[in-house]
């Protein structure tokens, strides 16, 4: 009996020491300790599949298959591929030699990648592909092993549900002439949110602003 409580009370303290020094750790070793956390929790229904909000993290919106996120004050967005999914559209990333950080995704047969870019100040933009899904931020650097964590741990909790994808990539392909684009291609022509900001500088940090037609991206 004394073993079993000393071994869980090892485990409390491995745990809790690595969440709480998550801000000083090493990229590499957030996104190791992100993947290899994987768990079967979810907590957020939508359609054609559901996935885990951590703590702290609230929907502030949802239009079609993408939601707007709030984080220390900080908006995720969070884009759900079901095309690529229903596809299975393999990943074609090769790392990206002019980012802060770029890197493969690999686990439990689910792929993607994470960019880091400098964007101004004391802030990055962060772009993160895994599990058919993706999730991009402009983060203040305080937060952003915290962001990459949080991205990682909702990303690969997605769950797909195959008999309503089919149904609705059945309908999708007959309002599009079964026109195929993938989230997953990082050269893709199509711009984002995020290029809109960047163009327009129209970023609001703190204050909150939504802008409904960044989820349309």
């Amino acid at each position: 009996m004394k073993r079993i409580i000393f071994l869980v009370t090892l485990l409390v303290l491995f745990t809790g020491c690595s969440i709480k020094n998550i801000n000083d750790s090493d990229i590499n070793d957030v996104i190791e300790f992100a993947l290899s956390s994987e768990d079967d929790v979810t907590n957020i229904v939508s359609d054609g599949y559901k996935f885990y909000l951590p703590r702290g993290i609230k929907v502030i919106d949802k239009k079609n298959f993408n939601y707007e996120l709030l984080s220390n004050e900080t908006d995720y967005y969070l884009y759900v591929d079901l095309i690529s999914y229903y596809h299975k559209v393999e990943l074609d990333y090769t790392v990206n030699k002019n980012s802060y950080f770029s890197k493969k995704l690999s686990y439990n047969g689910k792929n993607g990648y994470i960019e880091i870019d400098n964007y101004k100040d004391d802030k990055y933009y962060l772009k993160i592909f895994y599990n058919y899904a993706k999730i991009e931020t402009y983060i203040d650097a305080k937060y952003l092993n915290t962001a990459i964590y949080d991205s990682i741990k909702i990303l690969s909790s997605v769950v797909y549900n195959d008999t309503i994808i089919e149904t609705l990539v059945g309908e999708y392909s007959k309002e599009t002439n079964e026109e195929e684009f993938s989230l997953f291609d990082s050269k893709r022509k199509e711009g984002t949110f995020l290029d809109y900001i960047e163009e327009y500088d129209v970023y609001k940090g703190d204050d909150n602003e939504k802008d409904e037609d960044f989820l349309n991206a």
